[in-house]
Order: structure tokens, then sequence, then C-alpha cells
């Protein structure tokens, strides 16, 4: 499952000794300018001699970007985005390319320190997430691909490397193949991408299309027994969406999909013959909730609330938005709806409907007040107060919701089960920590709720805690 890969250390010469790099220093070469644009200098670095010349080619790229002519006409922009979109994809096979070394490098200390592990490269995939700032489940997938592209589809990767195809294309590529051996990986691979032309204007959904025909013709003879394998990865979930609305989310069998909506599409149509004044997909909509929580669309569902509102807001009527738990935050109008009601003769029902948690902020930080405890675990209470300051994991880039309740320094190290030495943690981050060379402390900054973070590479991260309501502007 993880392949090795040779270690990445001869590639590159050692740095200029006389530059000492740290992860928030921009490292500066002495080079000749090539000349001025738009009155900016220009230095001339040269990749592929070391590390630091890479760093600052890299640099100078980026910077290069920002005075590219914008005065053109739309035949020149649209060669100019044309151009832009082949950068992206060369980027992206530059990454690839660095976090497969990255790995091998990190296995390659492990085992000559002598760490002996199930998954050598744990953590990996943590650590390229922060430095492609994305979620932990997104590095772990990028790494996943990494290898798949560097190990059993070289012509995907050289056609990435050269901007003939989008990053977007290539996990399509990926994707359909990881089931395949390697030399039927390869096959289709040669097939494929031997023409990189022959992928020009092709949409995604026919590239999907034919990536899967080629796998069936090398190995048609697995593909049962993989749509059973499929079947065991259902799920449901439900995410926040904008203004207020909810999205709800699934993967299920073929036969239970068409289920679901040949029997919502029926049943909404029934209804508007009707004349029910619903669209079809408002119909159905409310069918599926109807359905799936068992409520009397005459009497409503009765849901738990857990609503942080300033009293300002709640009483004087002020606009500053609240935060509601599971969803993100809400307007003011609509928080003092759910908690008193929209209209005069619902007030005496939302009263003995809605119970409400008082939480104390900071007056000049807005930080929740501290709780604590002298036990190991979080207890209730604590929990809760830190799952509503953090909202979801802590880890930068990570949107995951909150599984674990943490120590920042380890009970272990003399770390106390307290609100500031807590935080919320999904449950890969939270073991992603624990790997040797992982750091972590809470810095007072006199503000909301911080952590720093050091990885195992030296690289340091900080992690803010969301804005409550009560959160003066910055």
């Amino acid at each position: 499952m993880f392949e090795e890969y040779p270690s990445g250390d001869s590639l590159h010469e050692p740095p200029n000794e006389e530059i000492v790099l740290t992860p928030t220093m921009t490292p500066t070469l002495k080079v000749e300018p090539a000349g001025e644009i738009h009155g900016v200098v220009l230095p001339v670095p040269v990749p592929g001699r070391s590390h630091t010349e890479d760093l600052c080619f890299l640099d100078y790229m980026r910077r290069s970007l920002a005075l590219l002519e914008l005065s053109g006409n739309a035949k020149e922009h649209h060669e100019i985005l044309g151009k832009l979109e082949e950068i992206k994809g060369a980027a992206a096979g530059a990454q690839v390319i660095s976090a497969t070394l990255f790995e091998a490098d990190v296995i390659t200390q492990r085992t000559d320190a002598g760490i002996r592990e199930n998954n050598p490269s744990y953590g990996v995939g943590s650590q390229i997430a922060l430095a492609r700032r994305e979620s932990p489940d997104q590095g772990r997938s990028f790494l996943a691909c990494s290898r798949r592209l560097v190990a059993h589809l070289q012509f995907t990767l050289a056609a990435l490397l050269e901007g003939q195809i989008s990053w977007f294309q290539a996990q399509i590529i990926v994707k359909n193949t990881e089931h395949l051996c390697a030399e039927h990986c390869e096959a289709v691979d040669q097939d494929l991408l031997r023409d990189p032309q022959a992928l020009d204007g092709i949409c995604s959904r026919a590239l999907e299309d034919e990536v899967r025909r080629l796998s069936f013709l090398y190995d048609s003879s697995d593909a049962l027994s993989r749509m059973e394998q499929a079947n065991t990865h259902r799920y449901c979930s439900v995410y926040p969406a904008r203004d207020g609305m909810m999205q709800l989310s699934g993967m299920f069998s073929v036969q239970d999909g068409l289920a679901i909506r040949q029997t919502l599409m029926q049943d909404a149509a029934s209804l508007k013959v009707g004349g029910d004044p619903r669209s079809l997909n408002q119909i159905m909509a409310d069918l599926a909730v109807d359905r799936l929580t068992g409520r009397d669309p005459a009497k409503g569902q009765p849901v738990m609330v857990n609503l942080v509102m300033t009293d300002r807001t709640l009483c004087q009527g002020s606009g500053e938005p609240a935060y509601l738990q599971g969803y993100g935050t809400v307007p003011a109008t609509w928080a003092r709806a759910v908690i008193k009601g929209s209209e005069a003769p619902d007030h005496a029902w939302y009263r003995a409907q809605v119970s409400l948690r008082r939480l104390y902020t900071h007056p000049q930080s807005g930080e929740l007040l501290a709780m604590d405890s002298s036990s190991r675990s979080f207890p209730k209470n604590l929990k809760e107060f830190i799952r509503i300051r953090d909202q979801y994991c802590r880890t930068p880039y990570c949107n995951a919701p909150i599984k674990h309740f943490d120590h920042v320094v380890q009970h272990a190290r003399g770390g106390a089960t307290s609100a500031i030495n807590g935080s919320g943690r999904c449950a890969a981050c939270n073991q992603a920590k624990e790997q040797e060379g992982w750091e972590e402390k809470v810095i007072e900054t006199g503000g909301r709720h911080t952590i720093e973070i050091t990885t195992p590479t030296g690289a340091v991260y900080t992690s803010i805690a969301p804005a409550l309501p009560g959160t003066p502007a910055a």
C-alpha cells in the first residue's frame, strides 16, 4: 500500500551555507537583475541547482505573474488564460513529485532512526495538507494520487507537467484506474495519453467514461466484486449551505438511488397534479424531510438548537450576527425569530420550547471565559464549552467536525484539563499530532484562544479560535 521511492537527497546540491532558512523567512540571492518591468527590478534565479535557488525561482515566478500586461484586448487575455492554465497543471505536477519525495525522505529518516511503524509514512499527508493550505483529508488524498501518478501513470504525469491536462483531469484518471494492477494501469495510461492532444475538448464525464472503458477492456473480471465492495462504503451526510439552508448528500447502491429518485418524483408529480402550489423540487425536498424525520407536516419537528448570541442581539435589536452550532454564522433577525418567534402569537409557544444556555465572553477580547477540571478526561460541560468555542477541528485548514477533545500539551507531560489547554479535533488530526516531532503550545495573545503548531519538519503554523458573537473588530 505504501510504495517506497528513492530518496531525493542527492537531487539537489546543499543550500548556500551563508543563508539560514526558517519556515517564516523568504530566501534571497545575489543575482544580476534581468531588467525592469513596470519599474520593478526582477532577479533571475536558476532552478535545479540548489534548494535555495529553487525557492527563489518559485518566488520569482509568483511575483512575475502580478506584473502581466493587463491592458490587452479579449483575444490577448484569452491567450493569457490558456497559458496560466498550463502553468497550473505544471505546478500541480511539480507538487506531485515533491510530495512523493517528501514521503520517501520521511520513510528514510524513520528507517535510519530505527522507527518501525505499520505505516512508515504516517502523518505525511497531514504535513502536506498544511503546506497546500487544505484539510488533512485532502492532503492524504493528494499524496495517494501522487503515489499512483509517479509509480504507474507516467504518461499522465508527463502531460500534467507539460500543462497539457489539468489537475482535475489527472484526478479523474487516477480515480478510475486505482483498482487496476500495475501492469493494466500502465497500459491504460499509455493508451489514453500516448497522444495528449486527443483529450483536447473532452468533457470530464466523457473522459471518465473513456478511462472506465479502457479499464474494463484490460480487467473486467473483477467488476462485480468491486461494485459489491463499493456498496459497503454507502453513507448519508448533511452539510451547511448558504442562506440558512442545509445540503443532504449521500452514496447509495444504484438500485436504492433509482428507487429514491423514482418514488420522490412520482409522489411529487401526484401532489402537483392535485393542485399543490409548490414546485416539483420543493415538494420532493419536503417529502424527503417528512420521510426521514417521521414528522407530521402539520405539527413540525422538535429540534435542539444551540445558538450563541450577545445580549445586545437578543434583547436590544442589535444587527450583530449569531452563531448556530452545527451550521455557522446566522443573521441576527433569524436568531431572534428562533428564540422569540417571528410573530407575536408565536412568542409564548417559543418560550415554552426553547431553553437558553448562558455563555459569557471577555468584553475586550470576545473570548469565552475559562472552565477547567481536575480529571484527565474532559467533563461534559467543558466539552460543550470547547465545541462552541472551536466550532471545527483546530488543525489549520481542516474543516472536519470535532470528534475528540484533546490536550494541547499532553496530560502525560503535565498539561491541564482546562479550556485553555483543550482543543477540539477530528479523530485523524488528534492522532497525527502524536507523531514524533510534532509540538503544540498555547500562546497568550490577550485575544482569542491561540495554538502554535510546529510540525516534524520545523514548519510553524498558528491556529486561532473562530470569532464568536461579541468579539471586537480587529
